[in-house]
């Protein structure tokens, strides 16, 4: 397993067609997660997602519903098909809202409708036209921030708007503001040694401009229920954790506003022993961004990675809670042959329900997966298989798959025959 770990969550930019596809062809769930945005929403996001158009796609209103559903479907095979549990998780802007969704501060379907609107808002600002951004490279982000300041002071009129809207690393910096304002001081950081690189946007992100659509970006927040979150969720305004259910609208709205202080997040997880992360949406923009010498960073979206990562659950020859989640996951495969109500309730939902409460416990202690626990694993399977009606060649197929999967000669508690699974039945 990993050892104490962050997940990480990409903002708007990260989309691309084709995102989600090839994940949904080799997970159910996260087929069984697109569905659910499908429905959320009204509209085929899925479809959208893995065939575009592009200009259909990156327009704000789809692409951050769509970036939040990818990443809450690459979360819940991490989570609950491989056992991984964060120490912590952050969010790049819009990845913010998904961190929340994943730790149970929001429900997945009021986030997407939520990003949704946020886009809506977000691109109604972008139709005036008025706003620029800059990706700035090869300056520290105290003296972009000190030629934004400069800029400001000396502006005439009040078109002259210009701020530091991202500190990304130590080497890049996004301003953002009035065209005119952000062009003047991308030409001086120029003349500093810059790279400056205008970003194809056409609203000032992370601005005071935004500040009308933070208004009603905020009376939408107001209408959701928020939760505590499951583990804590690092700020990416404030580079600490959410303190409790109510911090979350309150930062959520500034969020348009507030410029993203990623580098603050990255410093936070460092102070506080966090040896990895893992970035769970669409390409490996964090990843890149990386400049931490101390955390060692995946992206789900990197098959090398998610390989790495699903090797490492296994813990060949050990017993783990991926095993035990991994049971679980086979019990809502197997297909039900059996509609007598008590029977499916006494030998499915019960057992079912059983180990779902040890895994629980084994969480929340920190304890040891031991052999005792995946006999009561593999007794719930042999249950599901029994009651759902399984034929003794499923049986055997699945349980073979998982004895290769986790590298184990014997699953404690299976029976040793079809003989024996067939006089069971």
């Amino acid at each position: 397993m990993l050892d104490k770990h962050a997940v990480w969550f990409p903002g708007q930019g990260s989309q691309r067609v084709g995102m989600g596809k090839a994940l949904s062809e080799r997970y159910e769930m996260a087929r069984e997660t697109l569905d659910e945005a499908n429905e959320a929403l009204g509209m085929r996001l899925d479809q959208l997602m893995a065939e575009g158009p592009m200009a259909e796609l990156t327009k704000t209103e789809n692409a951050q519903p769509a970036i939040l559903a990818l990443g809450v479907a690459m979360y819940r095979i991490y989570s609950r098909e491989w056992g991984y549990v964060p120490a912590m998780a952050a969010g790049h802007s819009l990845g913010e809202i998904t961190a929340l969704t994943c730790a149970g501060a929001i429900a997945f379907p009021d986030a997407l409708r939520l990003v949704r609107r946020r886009g809506e808002l977000m691109q109604e600002a972008a139709a005036s036209g008025t706003g620029a951004m800059a990706a700035v490279g090869g300056l520290s982000p105290e003296t972009v921030a000190m030629a934004c300041s400069v800029a400001s002071s000396d502006a005439v009129s009040g078109d002259g708007v210009v701020v530091v809207s991202n500190i990304n690393s130590l080497q890049q910096t996004v301003i953002s503001g009035h065209q005119e304002a952000v062009r003047q001081v991308s030409e001086r950081l120029t003349e500093y040694g810059a790279s400056v690189i205008p970003l194809q946007v056409s609203a000032p992100f992370h601005s005071p401009l935004m500040a009308p659509a933070a208004a009603q970006f905020a009376d939408v927040l107001e209408r959701i229920t928020f939760a505590e979150p499951a583990f804590p969720v690092v700020s990416s305004l404030t580079g600490l954790p959410y303190q409790n259910a109510g911090d979350v609208p309150k930062l959520l709205a500034r969020g348009l506003t507030d410029p993203v202080d990623w580098i603050s997040v990255v410093q936070y997880l460092e102070n506080h022993n966090i040896a990895a992360a893992v970035e769970l949406g669409p390409g490996a923009v964090l990843k890149r961004l990386s400049q931490s010498a101390r955390l060692r960073v995946y992206a789900f979206d990197d098959r090398e990675d998610e390989a790495l990562l699903a090797a490492a659950n296994r813990q060949n020859g050990e017993y783990s809670i991926g095993l035990l989640n991994r049971c679980l996951a086979i019990a809502t495969c197997v297909r039900n042959r059996n509609w007598n109500a008590a029977e499916y309730e006494q030998g499915v939902v019960a057992p079912y329900r059983h180990v779902q409460q040890l895994i629980e416990g084994l969480r929340q202690s920190g304890g040891e997966v031991k052999e005792e626990h995946v006999s009561e694993a593999i007794a719930m399977l042999e249950s599901v298989f029994r009651t759902k009606g399984a034929p003794a060649e499923e049986r055997e197929r699945r349980l073979s798959r998982l004895r290769d999967e986790f590298g184990l000669h014997e699953l404690p508690g299976a029976l040793q025959s079809e003989r024996q699974y067939a006089n069971s039945i």
